[in-house]
């Protein structure tokens, strides 16, 4: 089976098993266990405990409630940025399921902690080599999040700059809590030795290396992945449209939702218009990154043809770097 073919296959695959993800993951037995649980242990204390088996619940099966006691904990431990940010998507998720006690307690715990909130501010250097990454943790921060004090949790923080061809920049800074504001200024950074910094990347005295060939099959695997992520794109929509109507129904439904209080058949509706809300997300999700990938491909076969018709037609013997290995070759005209 040639390299092309793979791929298609895989793609196909996964955007099947993401589809119905719902059906096979959530388990709500699981997701009540998990909640009762956390519920004990935030009653007992260990809110480190609680707050595990809450974001275990909610992965099982996400609602509102369980966001919000996960969103208390987190406020109990004193991360008040990650139960301010959480406090936030609950009101929207409470609003969205008609829960009307729900959306008013997160509206207040966010209200609560505005003002507690500690901020991180990181700003880059005048020269940006190619190429830079920079992360706070494990998370990797987009252009928008430099020079901006971003809301963090309180405690001690890492930030990693790394570039092809350059020595990478390690520092950390303390934020404390209760408004506190820090700031951490990433220096330039300094070329590596012979042009090849801890990353790997850089120059070699063999010859030209290239390490961006786009394999075999690109355009077509591309043009693939592309269709894949706007028929799932597609999907989500539709779906997303299809959950918002049918929650919106339910609630103005008088005999359904007298009030705002749903009765069982009401909550019957909620729960088949959250189901179609998480198939809507996943969908979303699904077309975001097949649709991304295809036009990595699209991209990467055009540059790949671009620079093949820019190459000298001098022959000449030239190290190369593909998907299933290396070696070395005779390229030019003769």
């Amino acid at each position: 089976m040639n390299a092309s073919l793979r791929w298609v296959r895989l793609a196909a695959v996964a955007f099947a098993l993401s589809l119905g993800a719902p059906a096979l993951a959530g388990d709500k037995a699981l997701a009540e266990t998990l909640f009762v649980e956390g519920r004990r242990l935030m009653e007992a204390g260990d809110f480190a405990g609680a707050c595990e088996r809450f974001d275990a619940s909610n992965r099982e099966d996400p609602s509102p409630g369980t966001m919000l006691n996960l969103a208390l904990c987190y406020e109990k431990r004193g991360m008040t940025a990650s139960a301010w940010a959480l406090f936030r998507q609950t009101i929207t998720a409470a609003r969205t399921a008609g829960r009307t006690a729900h959306e008013t307690s997160a509206r207040e715990g966010a209200e609560r902690l505005e003002s507690k909130l500690s901020r991180l501010t990181i700003t880059l250097p005048g020269e940006r080599p190619p190429g830079l990454e920079v992360k706070r943790g494990d998370v990797v921060l987009t252009a928008g999040a430099f020079g901006v004090p971003v809301a963090v949790d309180p405690g001690e923080h890492t930030i990693e700059a790394t570039a092809p061809g350059y020595e990478p920049y390690r520092g950390s800074v303390t934020v404390g809590p209760d408004g506190d504001s820090q700031s951490v200024a990433i220096p330039p950074l300094k070329p590596g030795a012979n042009g090849v910094g801890d990353s790997g990347a850089g120059g070699s005295a063999g010859g030209d290396v290239t390490l961006d060939r786009a394999p075999a099959g690109s355009k077509t695997l591309g043009y693939v992945l592309a269709g894949v992520g706007v028929v799932a794109l597609g999907t989500g929509v539709t779906f997303g449209a299809l959950a918002q109507s049918q929650a919106n129904a339910a609630e103005n439904d008088a005999a359904l939702c007298p009030n705002k209080q749903c009765t069982p058949a009401g909550r019957k509706e909620i729960d088949a218009a959250e189901t179609k809300a998480l198939l809507s997300t996943i969908g979303v999700g699904v077309g975001v990154a097949a649709l991304g990938a295809g036009i990595y491909f699209l991209v990467a076969d055009s540059g790949a043809e671009a620079s093949a018709r820019r190459r000298t037609t001098r022959p000449r013997v030239v190290p190369f770097v593909g998907t299933s290995g290396g070696g070395v070759g005779l390229t030019g005209a003769f």
